[in-house]
């Protein structure tokens, strides 16, 4: 059987790119893996499927997805807990090894043939992630006593300017004996006051911010790759054999984007410009003409009816009056033109009849619809820095943003997007959408208008 083989570039952190095969699985006989035909040695079947494994990784780097990189990620600590239970059998047959050992590469097999969908759930960054394999750890031929890493909360992380990133490990390490604990963190060995042991199953591994500050990509999830080992007690009672081994467990730690949203921002006017060849009618309010209140009396009460803003008053037109075969009343005639519309008198004789009254106006309106100016966000400019801060491509959680506004603008419209796809948005007639969207309207009256911006981390 032939098939084309497809090669991808993976980024994986600070470790660069490493090349993995992508193809989609072959048909396999009945008794085969996806990744290995029966007579391979298990470490050989569990180096495929960690090569695997880092394609879906990959691939979930690229699209963006937090839901198929826990996946992903879950599967390449099932694979290191797998090695490490194997032991030295590692290197038999896999098709020759017991049924449990069997049944648990299959089924991580055919796990790691499964590939998502593209434009399926990718996660919300407000949810925090969990490594957790606990479950199937609790099946044969895993026990009690074998070296497990089971749960890695915070294997997911957002940029932090300073402090540290935290990470608690669920294992069975410290009541297993474990010593002489090592780390490496893309790549290169931590030091050792990183990880903190409390017997019988707690970790905590603390990595300073700046440590990873360069790890981190703008626009783009990046995984670091971090191995955890150990010296374990071998219980060998053969003397030409050492009585010790040590474990690995290597997994993935996920970083988010440095700046995970985008934007769009635009204030909105009205159009500046008249349309001379158009003539369009506002009709006036009624106004109530209460009576004079006596005989012989006489008031006059001015009406007013303006026109939208910024268009042209031509006329007047259509003068109405509910008691218009009363003689005690009536229009004068007389008109004065305004800035926004026209005036015109009413002149009330009656001592005891009310009347309602009202005109239209014909007016030449804009030309156009409303003038949209999209504009660009800053951030506040550091302390001791004199240089302007410039225009953001992109927003970072936590870190306040403003611009300045078209004067005399009628509104804005705010609307941002997370590498996960996630919508948000505001504007000057709706509350932000998220809780984490804080958005500070411009103080009506103050020129230049100035909108500040501010997007809260997730957690």
């Amino acid at each position: 059987m032939t098939m084309r083989s497809v090669f991808r570039k993976v980024q994986l952190g600070a470790v660069g790119a490493v090349t993995v095969l992508t193809g989609p699985p072959p048909a396999v006989a009945a008794d085969a893996l996806t990744v290995s035909a029966p007579g391979f040695p298990a470490g050989f079947v569990l180096d495929k499927l960690n090569a695997r494994a880092a394609f879906l990784a990959g691939k979930a780097i690229g699209d963006g997805s937090l839901t198929a990189s826990k996946s992903a990620r879950e599967l390449q600590l099932m694979i290191a807990n797998t090695r490490v239970a194997l032991g030295d059998t590692v290197d038999e047959r896999w098709d020759k090894l017991a049924a449990d050992p069997q049944a648990l590469l299959r089924a991580l097999d055919k796990k790691a043939a499964i590939t998502p969908p593209d434009g399926g759930e990718r996660g919300r960054i407000e949810d925090r992630v969990v490594l957790d394999v606990s479950a199937q750890l609790a099946r044969p031929p895993f026990s009690d006593g074998v070296p497990q890493v089971r749960r890695i909360e915070g294997a997911t992380q957002y940029f932090r300017n300073d402090g540290s990133y935290r990470l608690l490990i669920e294992s069975n390490l410290p009541s297993a004996g474990a010593t002489a604990y090592s780390l490496t963190v893309a790549g290169q060995p931590a030091p050792a006051e990183w990880l903190q042991v409390t017997p019988p199953n707690r970790m905590a591994l603390t990595i300073p911010a700046k440590a990873l500050a360069t790890s981190f990509s703008e626009r783009a999830l990046v995984h670091v790759p971090i191995e955890l080992s150990a010296v374990m007690p071998k219980g060998s009672w053969k003397f030409w054999q050492s009585n010790i081994r040590q474990v690995t467990f290597p997994f993935g730690l996920e970083l988010f984007p440095r700046k995970p949203l985008g934007y769009v921002l635009k204030d909105f006017s009205a159009p500046t410009v008249v349309d001379d060849k158009r003539t369009l009618l506002v009709k006036g309010t009624p106004q109530t003409v209460a009576p004079c209140g006596r005989a012989g009396c006489v008031r006059d009460q001015v009406v007013c009816v303006d026109v939208p803003t910024g268009a042209k008053p031509v006329d007047t037109i259509n003068y109405r009056d509910s008691m218009s075969g009363d003689p005690n009343g009536g229009w004068t005639g007389a008109v004065q033109a305004t800035p926004t519309g026209f005036c015109a008198i009413f002149k009330q004789q009656s001592a005891t009849v009310s009347r309602n009254v009202s005109f239209d106006v014909r007016y030449n309106p804009l030309a156009g619809d409303r003038q949209d100016t999209e504009r660009k966000l800053r951030a506040a400019r550091g302390k001791g820095s004199n240089d302007p801060p410039a225009d953001a491509d992109a927003l970072e959680f936590g870190i306040p943003y403003s611009s300045e506004l078209t004067p005399q603008m009628l509104g804005y419209e705010l609307a941002l997007k997370a590498f996960t796809g996630q919508t948000y948005s505001a504007s000057s007639s709706a509350a932000p959408s998220s809780a984490l969207l804080r958005v500070k309207t411009p103080e009506r009256g103050v020129e230049p208008p100035r909108l500040t911006v501010t997007f809260q981390p997730p957690w």
